[in-house]
């Protein structure tokens, strides 16, 4: 599996980011990086929910997974207007937008594959990525995919959960995650326009537990003008 985002700021500037996935395990396709810089180690605002130990594990999967990715943006402005595509398999998207919105898209896949076990109730969405997602179609395929998943857990013979109790425990943890990772990544920028990336996703997640709280109807989602 691969994305391939193309972000062109001018004419004469552009980026490219080519990600390729393990079929099997989404998890993102690396070559080692032999000298990752130090916020990427575990103790470094290490989150109050990571489930592991530095004895173990020397560095954040999380940080390893983006460290290439903010040293390619730590010196530009989160509003900067880009020109985006993103190629997969199947098909193209085009869009213009600022670099923290293309950011957010881009970045999302990166933290979902990394490997870290907080970040695993989110791999299903990688498979089916939707660059540029808005809120809406963020919170309605997070739902509608965890659901399926508990239809496939009942034909399994395994208890199912139609009350969406531990997507909501899942998403209210990866907050907590988010939190820290924002304040990994300001560190590491000279300018906005990674950590604001970061934000606009922790503000998505913050929306599904809330959501689903708030029982609001389908047609919210299907018709948000209404």
């Amino acid at each position: 599996m691969f994305y391939k985002y193309i972000i062109k700021f001018s004419e004469t500037e552009e980026k490219t980011l080519n990600i390729e996935l393990d079929s099997e395990t989404l998890n993102l396709v690396t070559k080692k990086n032999e000298n990752p810089p130090k916020w990427t180690l575990l103790n470094y605002g290490k989150c109050s929910v990571c489930p592991y130990d530095s004895s173990s594990k020397k560095h954040c999967p999380i940080a390893l997974n983006l460290a290439d990715v903010m040293a390619m943006f730590s010196d530009k402005d989160s509003t900067l207007a880009v020109d985006v595509r993103v190629v997969s398999k199947e098909r193209e998207y085009h869009k213009k937008t600022s670099l923290q919105s293309a950011l957010s898209s881009l970045i999302g896949i990166y933290m979902a594959t990394s490997g870290c076990e907080v970040m695993d109730p989110l791999k299903p969405m990688v498979r089916h990525h939707l660059p540029f997602a808005s809120l809406n179609e963020t919170v309605y395929r997070s739902i509608s995919s965890y659901l399926l998943q508990q239809y496939f857990n009942k034909k399994k013979g395994l208890e199912p959960d139609w009350e969406l109790k531990k997507l909501t425990k899942a998403y209210k943890t990866i907050e907590s995650l988010n939190i820290a990772v924002v304040e990994r990544i300001r560190k590491a920028s000279e300018k906005d326009a990674n950590y604001n990336a970061l934000i606009i996703l922790d503000v998505f997640a913050k929306m599904v537990p809330w959501t689903i709280d708030h029982s609001l109807p389908t047609k919210d989602f299907m018709h948000p003008e209404k």
